[in-house]
């Protein structure tokens, strides 16, 4: 604490005097710190301030990280203290303190397989590992970080993950100089969601797709993607996002001899990067900084600004931006024409080159050597312990052994034996009871269905066949007689006819929507003997010649011939029309231009209700409309398969 503290106070000495600006979302969020009522309340605001850590001063995500770490000390919850921790990490990166943020992650990261931490918290402390690998030239466990990162994602469906990793997986790429696989990441990590405000928090996916650009001299689509980058970047209010673009956009700007407007852009991005004091920027932005001033004939500067950076860097610590600082040096030299510093330099950066590969190399032997130890002394303890157990007990477990075996194998026999005769014996019960409920369900389904058509046709004209008949035994005269015979007559011939039709349909395993009509329309017929002054009319559009089942076929022809019944004797129409639409679907209706009736003045009659039963029997939605101008039934088919 006391080294990074001292190390902070040496960044603010070495940095310009200035007023250090906040973005107004910041501004809110230490508002909200300051009103929080309560601890929980004030630690989530501490959270959500130092989430801002990229745009945040050093000196302030430090100052808020510290606070939020003493605050969740005092709460039970790993998670809290996890999080207080990981922004405390940042703080520590941003100062430079590479190897003790990395030891925290690493903490935290072990504690998880034994305590609770949300899979978020773990993200961002696994995002956090993998960052300072890369700032560590461990670019392949980097990698491997990421990846893990990306599958918990894309298992957990998070969304905003998935796009943090896959950018991640590019820009390790990029800084391996795999180009083509770095834009493959870059645009599949754009594609992962359509949501705006998804892609102004990853707004450096566009500013790393423009770089890519940029190396491979494709000018146009990297301002293309650059300019997006900063409008995103400035509505989320990410001025580190933001610098970074400004970098690129110089760059862009330089490499198509147009100098004179890099310089804005640049300076503009240093002063970002002082105002929020993260080194490892600083001292990359100033090398850009100063081969711009090499580039321009003003070597002057590009000299005094490559030192202050390699002094800064020495200060921090961060020797992989050694090599880029003093390769800005060395073009300053040359370009102020210095040539024997110039060559100077140039074996100064093969020197820190050779240093940064071979202190690479010991890490990584150091690493294999001492996890080769570790497992090598963990099989052995398993050994050991495996050993002693092994002869303690093989006497006396093999005895054990040999006799529970036989004891349970013959219960688990026995046990077996019974299920299997148990299921055995409720299989055939449910079956004689579900064959039972299929009869009486069936028995009770053909009943209602006799019962229906016995109703709607028979019964109408026997009841109209038994009234005759009465009359017959009392007649007025003999012309009397003779009409009313003549009545019996039709009566009978109507029932002999509505026997047919059910035989005709019953007798028939599917019936084509042609013939259908066709046998309505003979009924229409001879009801119309008895009103000649009625006139119907049919309008036929049948693109298919749909099959229908005998139960379907029963069923609309009772409905039809009720709603004709109904328009015949009570409406007095002039004229009815039928109309049968077979295309996709099966629509058939009734419409005539009689007197109608209003709807909720009229109760459902068994004949309606049989109507309504029927149709949604047959699978047909019923609808029924009347008004002035006359009433309209219409059946429509649900579905057709």
């Amino acid at each position: 604490m006391i080294r990074f503290c001292c190390t902070a106070c040496i960044l603010l000495f070495l940095l310009p005097s200035r007023i250090i600006a906040q973005t107004q979302l910041i501004e809110q969020l230490k508002s909200a710190i300051e009103k929080a009522p309560s601890t929980t309340e004030k630690l989530q605001a501490l959270f959500e301030l130092c989430e801002q850590r990229q745009s945040l001063n050093t000196d302030t995500l430090c100052k808020y990280a510290y606070l939020s770490q003493s605050l969740s000390a005092s709460q039970k919850s790993l998670e809290s203290k996890a999080l207080a921790s990981y922004y405390v990490s940042c703080c520590l990166v941003k100062g430079g303190d590479l190897s003790k943020a990395l030891n925290i992650c690493n903490a935290y990261l072990s504690k998880a397989s034994k305590q609770k931490i949300s899979i978020s918290t773990l993200q961002k402390l696994k995002t956090l590992k993998a960052q300072i690998l890369v700032r560590s030239y461990q670019y392949e466990k980097g990698l491997k970080e990421v990846y893990e990162i990306l599958h918990t994602a894309e298992r957990t469906e998070d969304t905003l993950t998935q796009m943090i990793a896959r950018n991640g997986i590019g820009w390790i790429n990029m800084e391996m100089k795999q180009a083509n696989e770095a834009l493959r990441w870059f645009y599949s990590a754009i594609s992962v969601s359509g949501s705006v405000n998804f892609h102004e928090k990853n707004s450096n996916i566009y500013s790393n797709i423009a770089g890519i650009y940029k190396q491979k001299h494709k000018y146009d689509s990297a301002e293309y993607f650059i300019k997006k980058s900063l409008d995103l970047s400035s509505k989320q209010e990410n001025i580190f996002y933001y610098a970074n673009s400004l970098n690129i956009l110089a760059s862009i700007y330089i490499d198509t001899d147009r100098s004179e407007l890099a310089e804005a852009p640049l300076k503009e991005a240093l002063s970002i990067r002082e105002k929020i004091g993260d080194p490892f920027y600083i001292v990359s932005d100033m090398g850009l900084l100063a081969i711009y001033y090499a580039n321009t004939s003003r070597p002057e500067k590009g000299i005094a600004l490559s030192q202050e950076g390699i002094k800064l860097a020495n200060t921090f610590n961060i020797s992989s931006k050694l090599p880029f600082l003093y390769e800005a040096l060395g073009e300053s030299y040359k370009s102020a024409k210095d040539y024997k510093n110039y060559s100077s330099i140039l074996e100064r950066i093969q020197e820190q080159k050779d240093s940064m590969f071979e202190a690479n190399s010991a890490a990584a032997r150091a690493e294999m050597e001492a996890k080769y130890d570790l497992n090598k002394k963990e099989n052995l303890i398993k050994l050991q312990k495996s050993d002693i157990r092994r002869k303690n007990n093989l006497i006396l477990g093999s005895a054990l052994l040999f006799v529970l075996s036989i004891s349970f194998g013959l219960l688990l026999f026995r046990v077996f034996k019974n299920n299997q005769q148990i299921k055995l014996l409720k299989m055939q019960a449910e079956e004689k009871r579900i064959s039972a409920y299929e009869v009486i369900s069936a028995r009770e389904n053909e009943r209602k269905r006799i019962s229906r058509d016995l109703h709607d046709n028979i019964g109408a004209y026997a009841t109209v066949l038994i009234a005759s008949t009465e009359e017959l035994k009392n007649p007025k005269d003999e012309n009397h007689i003779q009409i009313t015979a003549q009545q019996v007559a039709l009566n009978a011939k109507k029932i002999m006819s509505s026997l047919q039709r059910t035989i005709w349909v019953l007798s028939t395993d599917l019936i084509i929507i042609t013939d259908f009509i066709d046998r309505f329309k003979l009924f229409t017929k001879d009801i119309l003997r008895q009103f000649p002054e009625v006139r119907v009319s049919y309008k036929e559009q049948i693109k298919n010649d749909f099959e229908l089942s005998p139960s379907e076929a029963l069923n609309l022809v009772r409905i039809m011939q009720e709603a004709f019944q109904n328009s015949i004797k009570h409406a007095n129409p002039r004229n009815i029309i039928i109309t049968v639409i077979a295309d996709t679907t099966i629509c058939i209706s009734i419409k005539d231009d009689g007197k109608g009736f209003e709807m909720d003045q009229v109760s459902d009659g068994y004949g309606i209700l049989n109507m309504k039963y029927r149709a949604n029997e047959a699978d047909y939605d019923l609808d029924i409309v009347s008004g002035d101008s006359g009433t309209e039934l219409s059946l429509k088919k649900r579905s057709m398969t």
